[in-house]
């Protein structure tokens, strides 16, 4: 994202503030302006984009409020928040992103542990969380960082994101996600360093995590790229239909019995359900692996787009 200078900056405040804030119209703003009215509406679009402009929309509609509690009613969760689905799949994960920071300021209190995952909702959550100053916070990878190299994106900058806005320390994981042999997984672990933070992962206070799923369209490093075709076979077999942190679960949220799972450099399967969670995941193609996820009571606060939970409601009743 390139930076604005200072006159780049002040048009976008002055198109904002005459739009937003005096209601004037496009095609009032560009005769005011000197502008062509298109000019004025890529602006506001940019704006936006910079988050000059940072909107926010109560989503608590009767219908979305009636969809909340048919979730909890039905699930052993203890918040849902939901947003509009839009007709942009990636609009509709800044929305997920802007209200999960939101929920994340108030979750995050003085003296907390806080595990974190990777992906696009949990770095766009990190992305919009507002700069908190509080004491003694913990910021801890869950798992293998895979590496570091291959994605700046992800992972360290997602963790050196959180933590810097809160105040608090980053902790992070140097080693893979997993390692399948026995000997040199127990080497790995009992260094200093990894054995260190792995004791604050299973101590944590709260996940922050999104939801994988198995097969899908968009790139799933973890699945499309981590793990060999051989496991993929397998995993399938045993009817594995979604992740948490790296950990393969089946269509009533238990975990798998396979040595995938116990191979994860990370938190354990049992912590994953045993730790409150926050669990960002939106769009129809993790309605699946959500039911899933709140069938095997790996949810404490969900945080996802209508019609996707809508799915998950009609999935529910065909099983």
């Amino acid at each position: 994202m390139n930076t604005l200078n200072k006159e780049e900056k002040q048009l976008l405040v002055d198109v904002s503030v005459l739009y937003y804030l005096e209601g004037k119209t496009q095609s009032e703003i560009a005769k005011q302006l000197f502008l062509s009215r298109p000019k004025v509406s890529r602006l506001l679009k940019k704006a936006r984009e910079k988050r000059i402009v940072d909107i926010s929309i109560n989503y608590e509609t009767d219908e979305i409020e009636k969809l909340k509690g048919e979730i909890s009613r039905k699930f052993n969760v203890d918040k849902v928040i939901i947003v509009k689905t839009l007709s942009n799949n990636m609009d509709t994960l800044q929305e997920i992103g802007k209200v999960a920071a939101k929920q994340l300021e108030t979750e995050i209190k003085d003296g907390m542990t806080v595990g974190f995952s990777w992906g696009k909702s949990v770095r766009c959550a990190a992305s919009y969380l507002k700069r908190k100053k509080l004491q003694s916070v913990k910021i801890v990878e869950l798992f293998g960082a895979i590496n570091y190299d291959r994605n700046d994106s992800d992972m360290l900058s997602i963790g050196r994101s959180i933590s810097s806005k809160v105040g608090g320390e980053l902790y992070p994981l140097p080693a893979p996600i997993y390692i399948h042999d026995d000997s040199a997984r127990k080497a790995l672990v009992s260094m200093p360093v990894i054995n260190n933070t792995l004791q604050m992962v299973e101590n944590c206070d709260l996940i922050i995590s999104g939801l994988g799923v198995i097969d899908s369209n968009a790139l799933q490093p973890i699945w499309d790229i981590y793990v060999e075709k051989d496991k993929k076979d397998r995993i399938k077999e045993k009817g594995g239909i979604g992740f948490i942190c790296a950990h393969f679960f089946d269509k009533n949220g238990n975990f798998l019995d396979d040595e995938i799972n116990s191979s994860v450099i990370g938190i354990k399967t049992e912590s994953i359900k045993k730790i409150r969670s926050m669990i960002i995941a939106g769009g129809k193609n993790k309605a699946k692996a959500i039911l899933a996820a709140l069938r095997g009571e790996c949810i404490n606060i969900l945080i996802s787009d209508e019609d996707t939970l809508r799915l998950v409601l009609e999935y529910s009743e065909e099983n």
